[in-house]
């Protein structure tokens, strides 16, 4: 009546008996204990008993074999792999008529043993022999579980097919089609993982396998980006509900995914079509900037702009401080100084990384200086060079910054002080324009003679720098002037004119 506890203790009271020990009933006491256990999940106690039940050497050899299995059964439900196999040989030796159970529990403890090698060739060896078990079903689908684990993803799917052609009442059809759509999927044959996942939906409603089936069918349209085939095929399904939050997700998730494939384009459409169906969905300031983001790179730069700017119209988010930076940095290609100022501005109270703080200030410095407002340009240099851990770069920048500023304000000592400085540490096209300055100076106070000297070094060795060494030239002629020599100041006038007439 399935009451163990019950029987277990009626057995037990015979087994302490004292007068029970004679009687025909005795020798499978321990048996019929050991199944009692054995049904109450008590495996320790069920396989003790078990155990003494064979060491009896009962005469019935089905009871025997029965008891083998059962042991072997008791061992695996413990995790004892290592140990059933030896019950389930003897079961398998004494031809009991489960025999066929105790080979295919014997190929499974070899697969949780972490030898496939041995699952595989046990259950081939099982599907040759026993050739009507019932288990058969179970065997080629734990074959195909063995061979996808191997990456033998071709035999896998004949083992499954197996299944699903021969055995069509089995439970373990809509798995075989499951797992036949993960190795299609998994090789980038979605249309073939589809079919099978459809096929599943079609032929299986209501089960567990169904919900899976489409879950899957799910992964590949985000994965595809076709999120309005997913929505089609769910749209009629009575027997799952997926409601509007599930196509939202769906359909941010397929986009997220096209834009860190970088597939910008696509990551475009689904965004769009995102933005357009939940104006106020879970996901819209992400997608806002996704979307500015993939623009951006796809150089559509006016969109770009639109979408940063509507990120950083929300209140403080995770995405905030990107937009203001990304924002910035458009209108700073576009020379656009005045529209990056706010920005800027606000990127510097609001940034929550040095670096971020830095390209505010550092471009507040230069957009300051571009709009003629050199008092900001100086300050922001001067906050910049306070700071202990600066680029070479910016500080190099905060210090010409300095420099031009000064001459353009007619502080002509700090400017010649800033670029006497700045020459012994910049390179490139700074220091042909710090060596330009410190020549110029010289001029200025009348060194004409080494004010010379230092714009022959300009054009020697900063050639490349032709815009610098044409001014240098012109104060050579300027030097040659003052110093009465009218040939070489003519001479070298003419030869500006005749080989700088880009400036």
């Amino acid at each position: 009546m399935g009451d163990y506890r019950t029987a277990l203790t009626g057995f037990e009271a015979f087994l302490n008996n004292p007068d029970t020990s004679k009687t025909e009933e005795f020798k499978n006491i321990n048996y019929h204990i050991a199944y009692c256990y054995f049904n109450l999940k008590d495996y320790n106690q069920a396989g003790g008993y078990f155990d003494q039940f064979i060491k009896t050497n009962p005469t019935d050899k089905n009871l025997l074999n029965d008891a083998y299995l059962r042991l072997g059964d008791s061992y695996f439900a413990l995790g004892n792999y290592f140990k059933a196999l030896i019950p389930y040989n003897s079961a398998i030796e004494g031809n009991s008529l489960e025999a066929d159970k105790a080979a295919f529990q014997s190929a499974l403890c070899y697969g949780l043993m972490g030898d496939n090698d041995k699952k595989i060739k046990a259950l081939e060896d099982f599907l040759n022999t026993n050739l009507k078990s019932v288990l058969r079903d179970d065997a080629f689908y734990e074959l195909g579980n063995s061979l996808t684990a191997k990456n033998q993803t071709d035999k896998a799917l004949k083992a499954y097919d197996e299944v699903i052609k021969n055995y069509p009442q089995s439970n373990l059809v809509p798995k075989s089609m499951l797992k036949q759509g993960l190795i299609y999927f998994n090789k980038d044959q979605n249309e073939e993982a589809l079919a099978k996942y459809k096929t599943v939906v079609r032929d299986y409603p209501n089960t567990s396998e169904a919900v899976e089936a489409i879950s899957n069918a799910r992964q590949v349209y985000v994965e595809q980006g076709r999120v309005a085939e997913y929505e089609k095929l769910v749209k009629n399904i009575d027997y799952i509900d997926v409601s509007s939050k599930e196509i939202e997700s769906a359909l941010y998730e397929s986009a997220e995914k096209q834009y860190v494939d970088n597939n910008y384009k696509k990551a475009i459409q689904g965004l769009e079509e995102y933005v357009k169906r939940f104006p106020k969905g879970q996901q819209i300031i992400a997608s806002k900037y996704y979307l500015a983001s993939s623009y951006e790179k796809d150089g559509q730069t006016d969109k770009a702009k639109a979408n940063y700017k509507s990120v950083t119209e929300y209140a403080t988010n995770d995405y905030t401080e990107n937009s203001l930076s990304k924002l910035a940095e458009i209108y700073l290609k576009e020379n656009k100084y005045q529209d990056a100022l706010p920005l800027l501005t606000r990127l510097e109270k609001e940034a929550g990384t040095e670096k971020n703080k830095q390209f505010a200030q550092s471009n507040l410095m230069k957009s300051n200086y571009a709009l003629n407002k050199y008092e900001q340009a100086e300050k922001y240099a001067e906050i910049l060079l306070d700071q202990p851990k600066l680029e070479p770069e910016i500080r190099s920048d905060a210090e010409i910054i300095i420099a031009r500023s000064a001459f353009k304000k007619g502080d002509l000592s700090k400017a010649q002080a800033a670029f006497e400085e700045l020459e012994k540490t910049a390179t490139g096209e700074l220091k042909a324009e710090s060596i330009y300055y410190n020549g110029y100076f010289l001029h200025q106070d009348g060194n004409y003679k080494n004010s010379n000297e230092v714009m022959q070094k300009l054009a020697s060795s900063y050639s490349n720098y032709r815009y610098w060494g044409a001014k240098g030239l012109v104060i050579m002629a300027k030097n040659y002037y003052g110093l009465s020599d009218l040939y070489q100041a003519t001479y070298i006038l003419e030869s500006v004119i005749k080989n700088f007439s880009e400036y």
